[in-house]
């Protein structure tokens, strides 16, 4: 005796038992087999028992066809362990079973699809269920439901695992994403982050075989399923996409060559991030509701998980942006830097900036008749003294220069008493060498002089130099003025330039000169030498 063993969209299973020769399949009462759901014609086919235990089925003009073993058609001749998709219904033809019993898998309904989200729910919704009264209808199909129930279950552990490693959040999705594909008919994958500018990007991308990823290259994923389970925010499974109602409208998806597809939103926080895609583009009904909701599970904790590796990597990012400011930067400096990056440009930059440069009279000579490790203490000594100063002052320490230091006031952050600022750093500056050289000069070592130049005026400010190595600097004529004040300057001077006298807000002791001729400039500059004794 024939019989097809069904399971209906719930999930649940039944039997029914082929005992005439003639069996009518369809959406309404008359019919003898009523598989009542829209997805179904109301007279749909006709199953016809010939001499010779053949066993025919034939399209009756329904809208949504016959699939037996993925493939459309309309007139077939069953073989035992065919596999027939009518409409939503999965119906299994076997041939010479008797028991006659009834098994439930506990597969959610629709409804209840999104609120799978745990191990303990979904272990629960995966145990099949026997009817009190009732036996297995026979070993292999119990079998088969408890080598399902496993599959699916050791792919949770196995996602467990991968989790539970330490990952950055591309090697979480790129790990989940292969371990989904332990599914049975999944064979393309994509994991979708949300990118506020540009919508959902795919950050990952799988195939199951070269062959598929060759003829499948070309496949986008729907914007009309993406906008379903963003807005919804709930698992989705699409058993035909040529036949699902939901999707009638969008003419994209339909010939997209897709057949069965699953998605799942990734929400951390009540905000949806991302997507988790899997479809089949060779047969409709690849994927039941169980799987629906390991998948949806299965990007729970993707979510979860990708969340907080992404704030570890954020983190650190922030520690290497931290040390790679304070290079150059003050503490409170990089402390507004960090609070508010909107306010700071580290590319190119058009502004007005006020610029230090220093440099060591007579230091190459000097230094002829030292030990080099003496040498490197001392200019270590000195820089030290000279930096802390610059960012007490606020000021952005460019580089060092041999024995010169180049420092910016003015970038990348700005403030109105810039060249204050910068010219005050000069004098303390002095006052700290004077200083050093009294402790020099106690330890039987020759003092050092230092000239100093100041200028004013617009830079372009940014990361500057190759893709191997940029550094954040300042460029532009007032640079070059600042530089060749400090050529000018006489050890233990200070010279200032028109534009920064003019830009002072508070009296510093200034005395003016006679205008200098420096390299570049055409017409002389004017200049003023600051007094800062006490």
């Amino acid at each position: 005796m024939a019989r097809f063993l069904i399971t209906d969209p719930s999930g649940a299973n039944q039997i029914f038992e082929i005992t005439g020769t003639t069996v009518n399949v369809g959406r309404v009462d008359a019919n003898d087999l009523v598989l009542n759901h829209p997805s179904v014609s109301r007279h749909h086919a006709r199953v016809t028992v010939l001499p010779g235990d053949t066993t025919l089925i034939n399209d009756l003009g329904s809208l949504n066809g016959i699939y037996i073993n993925g493939q459309l058609v309309r007139e077939h001749s069953l073989s035992d362990q065919d596999r027939l998709m009518i409409g939503m219904y999965e119906l299994r033809y076997e041939v010479g079973k008797s028991e006659a019993v009834h098994v439930e898998t506990g597969a959610p309904e629709p409804s209840e699809v999104g609120d799978l989200t745990s191990r303990e729910s979904l272990t629960s919704a995966l145990r099949v269920h026997v009817k009190p009264g009732a036996l297995p209808e026979s070993i292999q199909d119990r079998v088969r439901l408890l080598e399902k129930e496993n599959k699916l279950l050791k792919l949770l552990l196995g996602v467990g695992k991968t989790l539970s490693s330490v990952l950055t959040p591309d090697e979480i999705m790129h790990r989940v994403m292969e371990l989904v594909f332990q599914m049975e008919n999944v064979e393309r994958g994509f994991v979708m982050l949300r990118d506020d500018r540009r919508g959902f990007r795919p950050a990952v991308i799988l195939y199951k075989d070269e062959k598929l990823k060759r003829e499948a290259r070309g496949l986008a994923l729907s914007k009309t399923v993406i906008d379903r389970v963003t807005t919804e925010r709930l698992p989705l499974l699409i058993h035909d996409v040529s036949a699902d109602e939901r999707f009638s409208a969008s003419e994209s998806l339909r010939m997209s060559g897709i057949r069965s597809a699953m998605c799942a939103p990734l929400i951390y926080k009540d905000r949806v991030f991302g997507l988790f895609y899997v479809d089949c583009l060779t047969k409709p009904y690849a994927f039941s509701k169980e799987e629906l909701s390991i998948f949806s599970v299965v990007a729970a904790e993707a979510a979860i998980s990708f969340d907080s590796a992404k704030a570890h990597e954020d983190l650190a990012q922030r520690v290497v942006e931290r040390k790679a400011l304070e290079r150059y930067l003050s503490s409170a400096i990089v402390e507004r830097v960090l609070a508010n990056p909107d306010q700071i440009h580290l590319g190119g930059e058009n502004q007005v900036a006020s610029i230090l440069f220093t440099d060591i009279r007579s230091f190459t000579p000097m230094s002829e008749n030292m030990q080099p490790q003496q040498v490197v203490e001392l200019l270590n000594e000195y820089f030290t003294a000279m930096t802390d100063l610059i960012f007490e002052h606020g000021g952005t320490l460019d580089k060092y220069l041999g024995d010169g230091i180049m420092a910016i006031f003015g970038a990348p952050l700005a403030r109105p008493d810039d060249a204050d600022r910068a010219v005050k750093t000069a004098m303390e500056m002095q006052r700290a060498l004077v200083r050093l050289n009294e402790a020099w000069a106690a330890r039987g070592q020759a003092p050092i002089r230092v000239g100093m130049g100041v200028n004013t005026g617009p830079v372009t400010a940014g990361n500057i130099g190759s893709t191997k190595r940029m550094d954040y600097t300042v460029i532009g004529d007032a640079v070059n003025v600042a530089s060749r004040l400090c050529s000018n300057a006489a050890g233990g001077q200070i010279l200032i330039s028109e534009m920064t006298h003019t830009a002072l807000r508070g009296p510093l002791p200034a005395t003016k000169l006679n205008p200098i001729k420096v390299k570049g400039k055409e017409a002389p500059v004017e200049v003023f030498d600051i007094c800062w004794g006490d």
